[in-house]
């Protein structure tokens, strides 16, 4: 037997975060309204690297979402990169509920994308952990 594959759906089946919690905490927020390429690149590290060792919000990932801002394209890889985050966590959802966010507020789907991982960050870091023991006491 194999160890289990760490790209297989979790039994979640909805986001840990609402759409429209994309408020707090004020500093993702701020980063999703005002550096959404950052928070992107942020986001897509913490795919690769739940831990968040060895990365910078500077990244590629960030440029190629400056890049496609400046064309009037990001909500297409917001809708892309969520589909991915809904399979690899299994999210329920749509392609058109995908596309949807994406275009009409694509700083509330950064938001929820990073808050998302960071749920799934803390869920693998911290693993199976077992109850506490049964302390019996005198009778």
């Amino acid at each position: 037997m194999g160890a289990p594959d760490s790209e297989s759906p979790q039994q979640q089946n909805e986001w840990s975060n609402s759409f429209w919690d994309c408020c707090s905490p004020a500093g993702t927020c701020f980063w999703g309204c005002c550096l959404p390429c950052c928070l992107f690149g942020k986001t897509q590290s913490r795919l690769e690297d739940p831990a968040l060792k060895e990365s910078s919000s500077m990244n590629g990932n960030c440029c190629l979402y400056y890049l496609t801002a400046q064309v009037g394209f990001q909500w297409v890889l917001l809708m892309i990169k969520r589909g991915e985050i809904r399979r690899r966590f299994g999210i329920e959802g749509s392609g058109c509920g995908d596309c949807a966010s994406a275009y009409c507020c694509p700083c509330c789907v950064l938001v929820q994308h990073e808050k998302e991982l960071e749920v799934q960050s803390t869920r693998v870091q911290t693993g199976y952990q077992a109850p506490a023991a049964m302390a019996y006491g005198p009778q």
